[in-house]
């Protein structure tokens, strides 16, 4: 049953897949304090700074890269008509088996492999229920925007209870190292729940779909049509620019550990997360008409911009004394760059190709990663430029102008909005009606032109 504008309304099914979110991103943020201290304090990770942000470097970079990957078995065992929970649950499985791994390291190395497999799976996971989502969004016939802003609501929402629990199992466990294996509880949870509750509305396979086409159409051709739909080179592209911004967003944070005791930073970051679960929530009250892709991310982008410089440039120019302060103002900034952030996540599911949503969108994720570690290097460069930081021969004197410039460099990529506009999604028959007409008008200049020969 479908609403009067061609979209099917929410189900229970529905919001099954979602609390899926919610779950995984609980799972992925509760042990993430506990894993910290340990590299820090049980690792005397706090000695060598630069090790420590070595080690999360090729920890993180790794399962970035091998995470597209994952999303095509995702994929491919999905076109088998067996789905993605297969998938899913076994990652699952491993990502427990890799906390516990965590909670029995007593050296770097093993702590480094053991962390490095519990972000792995979590990338993948989250790649395999990507996946899921672009599915729904083209069978329910709503926009990437409204799909991906629900998504995103469920993950803040699961990451905003585990910050919110992660104090008190700290406190309970005066172990680390026992409060990491705690948490390997959470992904077990989660695959039993993957089992018993998991939404069963994947669409069946399509292996060999689209055989009505020109029977002298090259294969070749048709798979490169629909492995590489039109507009998606343009969506990478203005991705890979919007990432490579520059923010301030860690310095900022370093600036503000200076000024709050621990406890006070942890409150900060949980009201910047129910910043953006608020933010989040209002934005899908909105009307359909709203919701469109580049208004949105011009509207966005100007708010971010603004809203944040003005924010974080009268607290680190004021520098108040009252922590709440700095609480009030991650909440307003949280909200702010959720919605900013929104329509990137809606261009990687517009932008995956048919029958291979996971590893489509988990590809155009990396492209967007592997802007933002452009982005780090160049906030790295004027950071030192500025002389930034709490060393003898630094200070924050300069630290408003900063966070001014990066976030004036948010409006610069704009401008490439008008190369958004060729990836509007269309229906399913209509993708591969345009397949079949471009493979036609390729075969039969080919024959012209062996006639003409």
């Amino acid at each position: 049953m479908t609403s009067g504008d061609g979209m099917q309304p929410w189900t229970n099914r529905h919001l099954a897949f979602f609390v899926q979110y919610l779950l995984a991103a609980f799972a992925q943020s509760l042990p993430l304090s506990a894993m910290g201290l340990i590299l820090n304090v049980d690792l005397d990770g706090r000695a060598h700074p630069e090790e420590v942000n070595a080690f999360y470097a090729n920890a993180l970079l790794a399962p970035a890269l091998i995470r597209p990957l994952l999303g095509a078995l995702s994929d491919g065992v999905r076109r088998c008509n067996c789905g993605r929970r297969p998938v899913l649950v076994l990652l699952q499985v491993i990502w427990a088996l890799g906390l516990v791994q965590a909670s029995v390291s007593r050296t770097r190395w093993g702590y480094f492999v053991a962390y490095t497999a519990v972000a792995l799976c979590t990338g993948a996971a989250e790649a395999v229920l990507d996946g899921v989502s672009v599915e729904l969004m083209r069978k329910t016939g709503r926009s990437a925007t409204e799909v991906q802003a629900k998504s995103f609501s469920f993950k803040t929402a699961g990451s905003l209870a585990a910050f919110a629990a992660s104090p008190l199992m700290l406190k309970v466990f005066s172990s680390h190292y026992m409060a990491v294996r705690v948490c390997a509880l959470v992904p077990l949870a989660t695959a039993i729940a993957t089992l018993t509750t998991f939404p069963a509305f994947e669409l069946p396979g399509r292996v060999g779909a689209g055989t009505n086409a020109h029977p002298g159409a090259s294969s070749g051709q048709r798979q490169l049509c629909r492995l590489v739909p039109r507009g998606a080179w343009f969506g990478a592209i203005f991705l890979f620019v919007r990432g490579a911004m520059p923010t301030e967003s860690d310095t900022f944070s370093g600036f503000v550990s200076t000024k709050v005791s621990g406890v006070w930073v942890s409150i900060i970051f949980a009201c910047s997360n129910l910043g953006s679960l608020l933010a989040l929530v209002s934005f899908q009250a909105l009307p359909q008409c709203r919701r469109r892709l580049v208004p949105t991310i011009v509207a966005t982008a100007i708010l971010s911009a603004f809203v944040g410089a003005a924010v974080q440039c009268l607290l680190a120019a004021a520098s108040p004394s009252m922590p709440w302060m700095y609480a009030l103002g991650a909440a307003a900034v949280g909200a702010v760059d959720s919605l900013s952030f929104l329509p990137n996540l809606a261009i990687c599911a517009q932008c995956a190709p048919k029958d291979f949503e996971a590893a489509g969108f988990a590809l155009l994720s990396l492209i967007l990663d592997l802007g933002d570690q452009a982005s780090a290097r160049m906030a790295s460069f004027i950071v030192q430029a500025f002389d930034l930081g709490s060393a003898e021969d630094r200070s924050w004197a300069r630290l408003p102008l900063f966070v001014a410039l990066c976030r004036c460099a948010m409006l610069l990529p704009l401008p490439l909005c008008a190369l958004l506009r060729g990836i509007q999604p269309v229906d399913d028959a209509q993708a591969d009606q345009n397949c079949q007409l471009e493979t036609t008008v390729n075969v039969s200049g080919n024959l012209d032109r062996d006639a003409a020969g």
